[in-house]
């Protein structure tokens, strides 16, 4: 029995130790990526070389930014580009098939996937074209993450569990389209179950920025308000469907 209670505490000391060691490298990821560069309010480090165009990019994702009330020209952004699909999994939680992810409450860092900079795009994970490949170039991508940042700025670090996926999925994907939606089309896309409304199953986004659009827009609900108060998810899902605009 002490035997074996000794090889529990071993094993146990040895887990302890190696969650340790993987939060660390999620937390300092820095010396495993052999480029960096700095452009204005972004440091960004890659496994590959870090092609000039990404300054064009760059900019638009800024003006994007811009378009957010959490927006403010001193913040900075550490984006990590994981061309390498080992590099993503171990700094995307083990989930390959994402676009970008930033891992609150541990850390701000911006992890994207393999991107074609040159033609301001990721490399998606399956064969065959992405879903809303117009609408979500890589400065999409690069606005998303970094809203995340913002949003754990402005609302603290464990926005991610206090508040509801649409509304923060939502609003990543408002400010990371840059304006490119159309109020009337999605709605009317909800209304009539379109495939591309279904979040599970098509992996966008555009049925939780309905839901926050229609909040900021149509009901004209501050977001730090809504924030503060979002209201629950079932009954916002309820007024969509039978909701018709002018």
């Amino acid at each position: 029995m002490r035997t074996l209670l000794l090889w529990l505490r071993r094993g146990a000391l040895a887990l302890v130790g190696l969650v340790a060691t993987y939060l660390a490298v999620l937390a300092y990821p820095e010396p495993a990526f052999a480029y960096r560069m700095q452009y204005r309010q972004f440091d960004l480090w890659s496994d590959r070389p870090i092609d000039s165009h990404i300054t064009i990019i760059l900019d638009d994702a800024t003006r994007r930014l811009q378009t957010s009330s959490l927006y403010t020209p001193q913040q900075h952004f550490h984006v990590f580009f994981c061309n390498a699909r080992w590099r993503l999994q171990l700094y995307g939680l083990f989930h390959p098939d994402v676009g970008g992810i930033v891992i609150a409450p541990l850390t701000s860092n911006i992890y994207l996937r393999e991107s074609d900079i040159p033609h301001d795009r990721i490399i998606p994970p399956h064969a065959g074209p992405m879903a809303d490949a117009k609408e979500r170039p890589l400065a999409y991508y690069i606005a998303h993450e970094a809203t995340h940042v913002m949003q754990g700025r402005s609302f603290r670090r464990f926005f991610a569990l206090t508040r509801p996926a649409w509304l923060n999925e939502g609003y990543a994907d408002l400010v990371g389209k840059g304006g490119d939606f159309d109020m009337r089309d999605n709605l009317a896309r909800f209304q009539t179950h379109d495939p591309s409304m279904d979040v599970r199953r098509s992996g966008l986004y555009r049925l939780h920025h309905l839901e926050v659009a229609w909040m900021l827009g149509h009901d004209a609900v501050p977001l730090e308000t809504l924030y503060a108060h979002p209201p629950a998810e079932k009954k916002l899902l309820a007024r969509l469907r039978e909701a018709r605009l002018p």
